[in-house]
């Protein structure tokens, strides 16, 4: 049965999508985020014959009203579409070739209307763009074609410098394999959750308390996560990130015993270079493990994306890397040893290199490598990306 908030976000997301509509009688409309992309991605997986290569163009077109007494409203469609020949499975017409999650659709990514007070109050409801923090739990998967947002309502308060809160709940997530995908789980998916945060400033460093309930009313995948995260500088523009989350199952979630989540990274800038150290875990006990279904998952675990879904027998990710500017390009490089969390069993390494710049006027470009080794786990896999972007 559809919760009462979910039913009446609905009503309300259809009343905004018409203001706006005809919102050129009522209040003055400028364009908003004008985005094109275009990508080719090639990817080489062993035990799969043929090669995939995707040839795709993404066009993001947004409009905002002026603001208003405090309110103003936002619209943004979206499309991609296949140049050439399809040469991978996009997920809808499946092919004997390797996945790129990049199908043809078009469709409403955003559509909300919000009210502000400054710096200090931010309110939202509809359609929208969330990511949170480092997008490890929330996020809208901004590197495929297709984003991810979410029907939901959305409140940031900052009553001083210092101090943050954010509330949100959550009705839908419309996911990256478009509004149109025939499978309804992976258009989109149900949900009546809610996200707290809490943080505060002492200094230059920063605490973070954070509770997610998950509760998915389409597939068995409901859980709460209870965490927090320090970050802040060391000595010699050495910087730290620490994080711990617990996760628990609730209702008809997967998870019998709860799971635990580990991160922690060192940074330094030295001039023109940064190197950076990490690890990772999420728990597993092999017949169930730490699941973030609504992150953005390519920013994590390595761009091959092989650990889009944590294995039972749990995660552990180490990764060190380095990144510099030359002349105009700019060049990252890192490395990645995967292992198993329960019995350390050797899931893996995996190299990745981008090198990229900007063109002229809004346009820049980027190439990017993901070299996975797999080991006792996923297959070899090795990705190319070419990528040409504008956003005005």
């Amino acid at each position: 049965m559809q919760s009462q908030q979910g039913l009446l976000m609905r009503a309300g997301l259809a009343g905004l999508v018409l203001a706006l509509v005809t919102a050129p009688v009522q209040a003055a409309v400028s364009l908003g985020e004008v985005d094109l992309r275009y990508r080719m991605e090639w990817v080489d997986q062993d035990g799969i014959e043929d090669d995939a290569l995707a040839s795709t163009a993404r066009l993001r077109v947004g409009l905002n009203t002026a603001e208003y007494q405090g309110f103003d409203a936002g619209l943004m469609f979206h499309g991609n579409r296949v140049i050439g020949e399809r040469r991978y499975h996009d997920t809808v017409t499946p092919q004997a070739r390797p996945v790129v999650a990049d199908p043809a659709d078009t469709g409403i990514s955003q559509a909300w209307l919000r009210y502000q007070q400054g710096d200090q109050l931010q309110a939202r409801v509809g359609r929208q763009r969330l990511v949170d923090d480092n997008a490890r739990f929330i996020g809208n998967v901004g590197f495929r074609q297709l984003e991810q947002t979410f029907d939901a309502a959305s409140l940031s308060l900052i009553p001083n410098p210092d101090w943050q809160l954010d509330v949100q709940y959550l009705d839908r997530a419309h996911r990256v394999f478009g509004p149109n995908h025939p499978d309804p789980l992976q258009a989109e998916a149900d949900l009546d959750s809610w996200v707290v945060l809490a943080g505060r400033h002492f200094g230059e460093t920063r605490i973070e308390f954070y509770v997610h309930r998950f509760k998915f009313d389409d597939r068995p995948a409901s859980h709460e996560n209870r965490g927090f995260r320090l970050r802040g500088p060391l000595a010699a523009d050495l910087s730290y990130r620490l994080e711990f989350a617990r996760q628990s199952g609730i209702e008809d979630g997967p998870l019998e015993q709860s799971q635990n989540y580990w991160r922690a990274e060192l940074q330094q800038q030295r001039g023109s270079w940064r190197w950076f150290v990490g690890h990772e875990r999420l728990g597993g006990d092999g017949d169930a493990s730490f699941q973030t279904p609504l992150a953005t998952l390519h920013a994590h675990n390595g761009w091959a994306d092989q650990f889009l879904t944590t294995p039972p027998d749990g995660l552990r990710d180490t990764w060190l890397g380095a990144a510099t500017s030359l002349g105009p390009w700019r060049l990252v490089g890192k490395l990645h040893d995967f292992r198993a969390d329960s019995g350390g069993r050797d899931l893996g390494q995996e190299l990745n290199l981008s090198l990229g710049r900007d063109v002229r006027g809004p346009w820049s470009t980027e190439v990017k490598l993901a070299w996975f080794d797999g080991e006792q786990g996923p297959v070899d896999s090795r990705k190319l990306w070419w990528t040409m972007a504008a956003g005005w």
